[in-house]
């Protein structure tokens, strides 16, 4: 997201235009394939409208306990936000159009082996390498982080991604044409300060949070609810937050 605001008619060809590419090279020629798009929670906008309540480690949307379905209503945000959200489209009206057998999965925080995560994309690896770096030092320091830190989001280990994506493709002829929001659910979310709670107790550092300003689109909270997954095509994750987060941290530590 924060690229695209730096270079928004990039992001625009990438994105937007890049899509449209493969999809008409599909349509004059390989009508039959099968199209799985990689959307975004981006689609729907900073949610500003939700009612939020403020706890000590995390926000809370309390009306939506299992977290958000593909009802949410759209409204693109941030260059990265609109051009995602008109590729997604795009996807779904060439399914309708065209009959391509096209769907759309908007992701949550997604993270596993070989992220190669850095201050803009990929959160899980960054403050793993950050926490990393703390315990190579002194076993004590800062991490800066935009916002308060109570920001929430559901994490899917990127094993359970390519489950999903060979689920959903194998049941084409339902899913063809719809959108799933998918991540690790409520079961498996988390606040940065609680992923700096768990890496502390893990590498036995201690983090001192360093807090600047909000990111612009940052949403306070996004947790998939994945239920419609499993309903059409039998998915759900499997790895839980505290397993992926020690995998991915040993396949990190192995890199040092």
């Amino acid at each position: 997201m924060t690229t695209s605001l730096e270079n928004p008619l990039r992001d625009f060809e990438v994105n937007v235009a890049g899509t449209i590419y493969v999809l008409e090279a599909l349509r004059k020629y390989q009508p039959d394939a099968i199209v799985l798009f990689s959307s975004t929670n981006k689609v729907y906008g900073d949610l500003e409208h939700i009612r939020y309540k403020d706890t000590a480690l995390r926000y809370v949307a309390p009306e939506f306990p299992d977290g958000f379905d593909e009802s949410l209503g759209l409204d693109f945000r941030s260059p990265y936000g609109c051009s995602k959200g008109a590729a997604d489209q795009y996807v779904l009206e060439y399914a309708r159009s065209f009959g391509l057998r096209g769907l759309v999965f908007r992701h949550s925080s997604i993270f596993g082996l070989r992220q190669f995560s850095t201050v803009d994309q990929g959160w899980i690896g960054w403050f793993i390498s950050e926490a990393l770096r703390i315990r190579a030092q002194t076993g004590r320091g800062d991490i800066r982080i935009a916002g308060d830190g109570k920001q929430v989001r559901d994490v899917l280990f990127s094993q359970d991604l390519v489950e999903c994506y060979f689920a959903a493709a194998r049941c084409i002829e339902r899913t063809a044409g719809k959108t799933y929001n998918i991540g690790g659910g409520m079961r498996n979310s988390l606040s940065l300060l609680e992923l700096f709670r768990i890496l502390q107790d893990m590498l036995r550092i201690t983090i001192n949070v360093d807090k600047g300003p909000w990111r612009a689109h940052d949403q306070k909270l996004f947790v998939a609810d994945c239920r419609r997954a499993r309903e059409d095509f039998g998915w759900h994750p499997s790895i839980s937050k505290e397993e992926g987060l020690l995998k991915m941290t040993e396949w990190m530590q192995s890199r040092l």
